[in-house]
């Protein structure tokens, strides 16, 4: 039914299966149900454009052709050498989701360039995530990092990316394994973490609390937390006073609310949990159990 009034609306609507190599390159492609429909661009303006792309998911079967570094970098994901690169060698692989595939890979890859010195690799699983490889001669330009390209991709593009960056290697033994687990690590973090970048140490402890088994997840959240599990206000104040690393005067800024308001909330858990919230290693409990809670509620 609705695959007719769209044919009402772009006459030249093809419909193609998911298999088909040769498509027309004049047409802008969708993902429809179980079926591939293509439309002629010169019947879609750019508010069509972004009309269809709330409710339909492009479609790409064609990625930028490989440049010569990044079939250097495929050999090297097979290989697995054990050589040690050294400082002046190590690399990092950041990986990238973009929003429903709103965005031509290569139109992508063309804009990420600009914040970059030096040749930019990119390779990709499919056409709306991959990986992003920042090494000694292709880094990002001073001054810029994820959150700005995020934020220039969102206001300028309307298209929505998310980054999760993984830590540096000095070798490629483990490069195949290292890419899996921040695909991982980047997949886990988005199921709890609103937020277009993160890093591997703050998706770390959120990839570990969704392995533990759901009745230690259950257990670490009520023996930390107590009452306060169904106190919103009180999470919320622990939470931003962790996230802005334990001071109190930031954290009240945060909230709004006076300082002697916080210490008041701080004291109240701590006269309930006994648990200082101002000692590193307790708060980092305290925030696993948020953690754990978080996820509780979310499955």
């Amino acid at each position: 039914m609705y695959l007719q009034r769209l044919k009402k609306l772009y006459p030249s609507i093809m419909e193609l299966p998911k298999n088909q190599k040769d498509i027309h390159p004049d047409y802008k492609w969708y993902q429809f149900e179980n079926k591939i429909i293509g439309i002629d661009k010169k019947e879609l303006t750019d508010k069509d454009k972004i009309l269809l792309g709330t409710f339909l998911s492009s479609y790409q079967i064609q990625l930028p052709a490989q440049s010569p570094r990044e079939k250097d970098w495929a050999v090297r994901i097979q290989k697995k050498t054990d050589k040690n690169l050294g400082k002046e060698g190590r690399y990092r692989f950041i990986y990238f989701r973009i929003d429903n595939g709103q965005l031509d890979p290569i139109i992508f890859k063309n804009t990420l360039q600009e914040f970059f010195n030096g040749g930019l690799s990119v390779l990709w699983n499919n056409a709306h995530e991959g990986f992003i490889i920042e090494e000694p001669n292709s880094v990002l330009e001073e001054e810029i990092t994820y959150h700005h390209i995020a934020d220039t991709l969102m206001s300028e593009l309307y298209v929505k990316t998310n980054f999760f960056i993984g830590p540096y290697l000095e070798n490629d033994k483990v490069l195949e394994d290292y890419m899996q687990q921040i695909t991982k690590m980047a997949e886990s973090s988005s199921r709890k973490m609103d937020t277009p970048v993160m890093d591997y140490t703050e998706g770390y402890p959120l990839f570990l609390i969704e392995s533990i088994p759901e009745q230690q997840r259950q257990q670490l959240s009520e023996w930390v937390l107590k009452e306060f599990l169904t106190d919103p206000e009180a999470l919320e104040t622990i939470w931003m006073f962790i996230q802005c690393n334990l001071n109190v005067s930031e954290t009240a800024k945060k909230l709004y609310i006076h300082r002697n308001s916080l210490q008041y909330r701080l004291d109240k858990f701590y006269d309930s949990t006994g648990i200082d919230i101002k000692q590193f290693n307790k708060a980092f409990t305290v925030y696993l159990a948020i953690l754990a809670n978080m996820h509780n509620n979310q499955t």
